[in-house]
């Protein structure tokens, strides 16, 4: 592919100066431009009858053939989009440079060949599309059309938006192809653990499949469908920390009610320490892409403080002061002038108050809580997650416990893990694996004592989640193994168990059906 980008560049430096032609003439070329800039600024609806009418008087005009390429691309028309690149690259000279061009076109022609197996499957009404690589990845369809759902009703809501759709998700098997299809590098991606992104109007995550314990999925496509409103209302001109901060902010209100950030303890640690240091990261080093910061603890920090300063002008000016900032924005305003503006005020005074707010918090003290970090998948084998654990004398309970556990021997297994856990109290891994021993052991109770502070310290460690449901079917608590399972789905939901247990606790006959369908193929295929 590199190959292939290198010889159209070539050719582009070789032979653009002998082809350079006219635009389309008079008006028909204003016409094009017009088209070009609202393709730009995500207004495809209006780009789409102009391209269609210039495409017919002009099929074979390579500026038009062009553009018509970039909208089959946003479109989600992979096949028309490089047929019409390769025929346009070399030749079109007038609206785009040559090095955006042949960018665009290779991410057009990866784009073609990553997704031309795909399957897809739509909502009923046709306004949720999920594309997705045969097999096991079709476990998240219907997940993922339901979280679409109801973060679209919550952007209608919050930022008075309603995107005309059809609204694509993409979902790619692994890090390596999320990254054939964008801009970034396996390395960023695995570094920063940005393993979704919205580009082109569309969404794009890495199926959790691709990580040994999944991660946030589902609250990531939220973010990810923040931004794609976002960018719409904004004509795409969010800068990149307005866009983090927004989308960070309001990513988990498709689950319902009041928007909030939600830190978890490292990030927090982080934010907390930076104030008390003086070392938070200027809002301009997170362009042009949080994933190119040099470390997951700077794209953490970064994250935290975005969001933290929009969560609190949303809290001051209201909803509608937030609305008022993306019209603002998509007028042509610089976002901090925006921001000021709503407020009344300068920037630095809003940069000021938000920073004698974060003063407030409690001072970081003790060693830093670990980040938690993704843990990707390379090849099939499984991981020994029992590396993961620091302490080694727990590390050598945790494996005799495992053994034990392997040959049938649940109780034997428990007094190893207890073991471990004495040696190294509130690690997840080894807290997750004698919650089981001790729920299979018929002490439900014990079970929820250690994994209930575990879930607030790690919430995205989801075999947490996947037992604390069981533990609270097992003791007849159905509320609460339901919240519990559905956690677990919202990380890892190639995991039969939760799907088990809800069919338990299912609230309609519809759910029922599904989830012991889950639970049926997903324990046949292990």
């Amino acid at each position: 592919m590199k190959l292939r980008a290198l010889a159209i560049a070539f050719s582009l430096s070789v032979l653009a100066p002998s082809l350079a032609h006219a635009l389309p003439p008079g008006a028909d070329g204003a016409r094009l431009r017009d088209a070009a800039i609202a393709i730009d600024e995500v207004r495809i609806e209006e780009a789409e009858p102009i391209l269609a009418s210039l495409a017919t008087t002009y099929p074979d005009d390579p500026d038009v053939r062009w553009e018509r390429a970039m909208l089959r691309f946003v479109r989600g028309d992979y096949a028309g989009a490089a047929r019409d690149g390769a025929a346009s690259v070399v030749r079109a000279t007038h609206l785009r440079s040559a090095e955006e061009r042949v960018e665009i076109y290779r991410l057009m022609w990866a784009t073609r060949e990553v997704t031309r197996r795909q399957v897809e499957q739509r909502s009923e009404d046709g306004r949720y599309v999920v594309r997705f690589a045969p097999g096991p990845d079709r476990v998240l369809a219907e997940y993922a059309i339901e979280t679409m759902r109801a973060a679209d009703e919550a952007m209608q809501r919050e930022l008075g938006v309603r995107v005309p759709g059809p609204i694509r998700v993409e979902i790619y098997p692994t890090a390596a192809t999320l990254s054939e299809v964008s801009s970034l590098s396996v390395e960023e991606i695995e570094r920063t653990g940005t393993i979704a992104l919205c580009k082109w109007d569309r969404l794009m995550i890495t199926s959790p499949r691709a990580l040994v314990r999944g991660y946030p999925w589902a609250d990531t496509l939220g973010h990810e469908f923040v931004h794609m409103v976002l960018s719409r209302a904004s004509r795409d001109r969010a800068p990149v920390w307005m866009q983090e901060g927004v989308a960070r902010f309001l990513e988990r209100t498709w689950r319902g009610g009041e928007p909030a950030v939600r830190l978890d303890p490292a990030s927090d640690f982080l934010l907390r320490r930076a104030v008390q240091e003086n070392q938070l990261l200027s809002f301009d080093r997170l362009h042009p892409s949080i994933a190119m910061l040099p470390s997951a603890e700077d794209a953490a920090l970064a994250f935290a403080q975005v969001s933290t300063f929009v969560e609190r002008f949303r809290r001051v000016h209201g909803r509608d002061g937030l609305r008022r900032v993306v019209q603002l924005v998509a007028d042509g305003t610089d976002a901090r002038a925006a921001f000021a503006e709503v407020a009344d005020t300068s920037w630095d005074e809003l940069e000021r108050a938000w920073r004698a707010e974060l003063r407030e918090r409690p001072e970081a003290q003790g060693p830093a809580p670990a980040l938690a970090r993704p843990v990707f998948r390379h090849g099939e084998a499984e991981l020994d997650d029992t590396q993961e654990v620091r302490v080694e004398t727990a590390r050598r309970h945790l494996r005799i416990g495992d053994l034990l556990w392997s040959r049938q021997r649940p109780l034997a297994a428990s007094h190893e893990y207890d073991r471990a856990w004495q040696n190294a109290e509130g690690d997840p891994i080894v807290g997750s694996r004698l919650a089981r021993a001790s729920l299979a052991g018929g002490a439900p109770d014990r079970a929820i004592a250690v994994l209930t502070p575990l879930t607030e310290r790690w919430p995205d460690h989801e075999p947490l989640w996947a037992v604390l449901g069981s533990a609270h079917l097992a003791r007849g608590e159905h509320e609460q193994a339901r919240a519990a399972s559905l956690e677990a789905l919202r990380l890892n939901p190639f995991d039969p168990q939760p799907h088990c247990d809800l069919a338990q606790v299912a609230t309609s006959e519809s759910e029922r059906t599904r989830e012991n369908g889950m639970c049926r193929d997903l324990q046949g295929s292990r």
